[in-house]
């Protein structure tokens, strides 16, 4: 009886001893990065994603946050890159260009035309030309097992991105580069690729370049590509738990996107 009344307490209190632990173990916190968004190309041609024209983007500063995400799919810590200017919009801002000259735009031309490859439905976005909008950028490496902070230098890997526009009387827009949900697939999209330039003193990846997946030409060199993103508005309310959703044309996006720690 003794022994079976022992074996009940140390149970116990292995049981407790393990509970305090769990309870007393904290998440990971997000990691401050500083992001940096390129304006034009090498041969001077404006990037579809630029920056504001006030530099670099640092977590805190500003309104800014721009983290590695403690929390990703699968249990991934730190795979992420985020760069979110929805918190306080009236400080940051991120350029958009959604073109068509036919429109009247002057940018080079990105709005997917029907008979173009990967053209599911006519472009109709939020606006044409090159707006400056409070935007929250990510990627979703982890949905596939990948992680940014994991690399080493000169390891790359595509990742599904997005870019998430401001809601404006009930009304928001999504640009999805790839997709994670495979009820609900955007086939005509593509992936950006992330690579790994440089590592820290902790031997993970430090330097990080985003941008579109390079072409392969046919004697083997390569060419800068442009990533097929899919737009989509989302309406909020009409008495739905979730947002009314429409597919409003693919666009063509070029960028080049560097994050650092810090």
């Amino acid at each position: 009886m003794r022994t079976t009344k022992l074996l009940i307490l140390l149970t116990t209190a292995s049981l407790a001893f393990g509970m305090a632990a769990v309870k007393a173990a904290k998440p990971a916190s997000d990691v401050p990065v500083t992001t940096s968004l390129a304006d034009y190309d090498a041969a001077a041609q404006p990037y579809s994603v630029q920056s504001d024209g006030g530099g670099a983007y640092r977590n805190g500063v500003g309104g800014v946050v721009s983290i590695l995400l403690a929390n990703g799919y699968n249990g991934i810590t730190w795979g992420d890159w985020r760069l979110d200017l929805l918190a306080n919009p009236t400080l940051r801002t991120v350029g958009i260009s959604f073109c068509d000259p036919a429109r009247g735009t002057a940018c080079p031309l990105n709005a997917v035309q029907p008979g173009d490859p990967g053209y599911t439905a006519p472009a109709n976005p939020p606006w044409w030309g090159t707006d400056w909008q409070p935007v929250r950028a990510a990627t979703k490496c982890s949905a596939h097992n990948r992680n940014m902070y994991a690399m080493k230098p000169g390891d790359r890997f595509p990742c599904v991105a997005t870019f998430i526009l401001p809601t404006v009387n009930g009304v928001f827009y999504e640009l999805h580069l790839g997709y994670v949900n495979v009820l609900d697939p955007k086939p005509e999209t593509q992936e950006l690729q992330v690579t790994c330039s440089s590592s820290g003193t902790d031997g993970n990846c430090s330097d990080w370049f985003l941008d579109p997946i390079p072409v392969v030409n046919a004697d083997g060199t390569t060419s800068p590509g442009q990533t097929r993103a899919r737009l989509t508005k989302h309406v909020v309310g009409h008495g739905k738990t979730k947002p009314l959703v429409t597919n409003e044309g693919a666009f063509n996006l070029t960028f080049h996107i560097r994050v650092t720690r810090p």
